[in-house]
């Protein structure tokens, strides 16, 4: 089933700043400590992204069996947490940190463990501190596959904040709080 979501008609598109990578290239995590991406998380999901063209990235994800909600398939919060995280790392392209304020997903069909899913997100454009974003997951290896067929869609909302929204958890260097994005928070 899907939503009545519907796009503003007045989105405006960023432009692409110069040290965003180019399509095909790596996306830097955006926090060591990320359970979706970070490479500082032992327990977290391991996804990597690459760039694409038009405002667009892709994002990897191993389906474990860590991952297993009903027999034998992903549980839909990790597939929820996943599509969270892609949506977010397109937004990356706005060159600050972002967060959500409204994620909704249609889930086609089951999700077999040990399959690798492949998930293509988009920035679909930006009203003042709104981006708004959607994407696709494809299994692409394993059982199942099917890199054509989308076996679920989002739709997500996320609001621009400045490096202090995350100063109550920052990390300290030499005393001065530092935001997850390398900036200074404060």
């Amino acid at each position: 089933m899907s939503s009545t979501w519907t796009l503003p008609d007045d989105l405006v598109m960023p432009e692409v700043p110069d040290y965003f990578p180019a399509p095909g290239e790596s996306l830097p995590q955006h926090w060591s400590k990320c359970f979706g991406c970070g490479d500082d998380q032992p327990a977290g999901m391991a996804m990597s992204f690459t760039a694409d063209e038009n405002y667009a990235v892709k994002g990897r994800l191993v389906v474990a069996n860590r991952y297993q909600g009903g027999p034998g398939v992903i549980h839909g919060g990790i597939l929820s947490t996943a599509f969270d995280e892609v949506q977010g790392m397109a937004c990356m392209v706005l060159g600050g940190p972002v967060v959500t304020a409204h994620l909704e997903i249609d889930f086609a069909r089951p999700i077999p463990l040990s399959s690798v899913l492949e998930f293509r997100a988009r920035l679909e454009g930006t009203v003042r501190r709104k981006a708004y974003t959607t994407s696709e997951a494809f299994i692409v290896e394993g059982p199942g596959a099917d890199p054509d067929t989308p076996v679920a869609t989002s739709r997500g909302l996320f609001l621009t904040v400045r490096a202090e929204h995350f100063a109550p958890t920052a990390a300290f260097v030499d005393g001065v709080p530092t935001s997850p994005f390398g900036t200074s928070a404060v």
